[in-house]
């Protein structure tokens, strides 16, 4: 029911905010992107305990670690400068991790190497401003807000809210082709550990994405 919530409220604001910035225009246009990128990935307040044992694992270090993502977006042209988007998409959240984890005897422990990961859905919901519409090649920035739902029940893990902005440019190949490369840096901002577990579990996500767009 709580995801319902949230995904209703993106959606109302999305709504809001194109009414705000189209009176500013009579005019509107439609584009559909394409985005395909590798980030680092890791969470504040590491080593978190994500990894339930009944002899006993206990993490004494993580480090990040790559993790693709993906999504497809809907672009709506305001004016040169301003757009809204919404989009769907697909992320993972992974580390290294060296524990010390019990045989089974309560007593003894050995050191353990691993990588974890979790994959997640996305809906977003961003504005992006472009900084020299005049321009061949376009700068912009951006912000998104991403409610993110796992793509399985795993244990201790929910959904949660992150915000990612990002800054990049835009290269038209013709009126209704272009490509773009883009920088980002995304963080939680709700925990995305289970209330009843007792680990606060914020991940974030730094990297790079490429991508294609098309008017229509």
């Amino acid at each position: 029911m709580k995801n319902y919530i949230h995904i209703s409220i993106l959606l109302i604001l999305f709504t809001n905010a194109e009414i705000a910035i189209g009176q500013d225009s009579e005019q509107s246009k439609y584009s559909i992107q394409f985005n395909l990128g590798i980030s680092r990935t890791l969470h504040y307040n590491q080593p978190v305990n994500l990894f339930q044992s009944l002899e006993g694992s206990f993490p004494e270090e993580q480090k990040p670690r790559n993790s693709p993502n993906v999504n497809l977006s809907i672009y709506r042209d305001f004016n040169s400068k301003n757009s809204l988007k919404i989009g769907f998409g697909s992320s993972s959240y992974g580390f290294w991790e060296r524990a010390q984890s019990n045989v089974g005897d309560g007593i003894t422990f050995v050191t353990v190497e691993s990588v974890r990961s979790w994959s997640f859905y996305g809906l977003s919901l961003g504005y992006r401003f472009i900084l020299n519409p005049e321009r061949k090649v376009r700068l912009f920035v951006e912000n998104e807000f991403i409610y993110e739902i796992p793509t399985q029940n795993y244990a201790l893990l929910k959904s949660g809210l992150a915000i990612q902005p990002k800054i990049g440019g835009i290269l038209n190949l013709n009126d209704n082709w272009s490509i773009l490369v883009e920088g980002f840096f995304k963080s939680a901002l709700t925990m995305y550990s289970d209330k009843n577990f007792g680990e606060d579990y914020k991940p974030y996500a730094y990297g790079i994405q490429l991508g294609v767009n098309l008017r229509i």
